[in-house]
């Protein structure tokens, strides 16, 4: 590992930006300029089926919306799985360390944690460190699936409430960004980003895409010991509405447990899931502290359960 004062010189560091369901690399747009400031590498990609490689199903491209036809059409993004996302996560690894970083941290926000997951236990070499943003992850016998049957979870998590057809049948789950409807909007923006202006979430909405992978979170990851030395931290949102501040808790206490001797950290922003757009700079100076392995700002209090979930 490299030396600890290494760590600040410029490009020593790279970080590979992975994004969650229904985005692409344009979701750290706020965010990167700000870390290349702080003299780090950034490699933002789109997964496979995302952003530009996005697979839309034919009745989202039709207004009004055919709301039957469109919760029952297949999905392209049917057979992805986590396999193809992490190999795309490792690809970008390769790219930082061709470009000269001498440490590769990987960020996963929501969705975009399972890949990371996958590609460091598969590839552990390419890799110094993990950051789980507001994230799901794949653990030793442990699918992502797990988490989201966390009680808490089940009853709290907001995210169901916009998903529309069934993911088992359509091979994804499925949103509507692109909704004319004021009450499934604004259902969106409870779940996702009610701590976003609502000029700043209609243009977000206007760049997601509808599908992201389902059976992700049914896939378990199979562990190079070697995984085992990298060092693993976890910011929880508190006020998130998906990943719900105590299923992040129980993420990062899993990976805790998982490798005892490289305790995950885990480290609260007082946010909704979306961190990128609310509060870039904010979240870039947690992700500059973690990336270099130095101490973040201290842990918010425990979330109050009033107004937490």
């Amino acid at each position: 590992m490299p030396a600890a004062a290494d760590h600040a010189a410029p490009g020593a560091t790279g970080l590979v930006l992975v994004h969650g369901s229904w985005c692409g690399a344009w979701a750290w747009g706020l965010v990167e300029p700000h870390l290349t400031a702080a003299g780090l590498r950034v490699l933002a990609i789109d997964l496979p089926g995302h952003g530009l490689h996005a697979r839309l199903p034919e009745p989202f491209l039709h207004r009004p919306l055919d709301a039957e036809a469109f919760a029952a059409a297949p999905s392209a993004m049917a057979g992805i799985g986590a396999a193809e996302l992490a190999a795309a996560v490792a690809g970008a690894a390769r790219r930082l360390r061709a470009a000269g970083a001498r440490r590769v941290v990987a960020v996963g926000h929501s969705m975009g944690g399972v890949p990371v997951s996958h590609a460091a236990a598969r590839w552990p070499a390419l890799f110094d460190g993990l950051i789980y943003l507001a994230a799901y992850a794949a653990l030793p016998g442990k699918a992502p699936a797990a988490h989201l049957r966390l009680p808490e979870q089940v009853a709290r998590g907001l995210l169901p409430g916009i998903c529309m057809g069934d993911a088992r049948h359509i091979g994804a789950l499925r949103i509507d960004p692109r909704s004319e409807d004021p009450g499934y909007l604004a259902r969106m923006a409870e779940a996702l980003g009610d701590d976003l202006p609502a000029e700043l979430m209609a243009v977000v909405r206007h760049l997601m895409t509808p599908d992201a992978p389902a059976l992700i979170y049914r896939e378990q990851a199979a562990f190079d010991p070697a995984a085992a030395a990298h060092s693993r931290s976890y910011v929880r949102c508190l006020r998130d509405r998906t990943v719900l501040p105590s299923t992040g808790a129980a993420i990062a206490a899993d990976m805790t447990a998982a490798w005892p001797d490289r305790p995950c950290r885990l480290v609260d922003l007082d946010s909704g899931h979306l961190p990128m757009f609310s509060c870039p700079e904010k979240l870039a100076g947690i992700l500059v502290a973690l990336a270099r392995d130095q101490s973040p700002v201290p842990p918010a209090p425990p979330p109050d359960p009033t107004r937490a979930g």
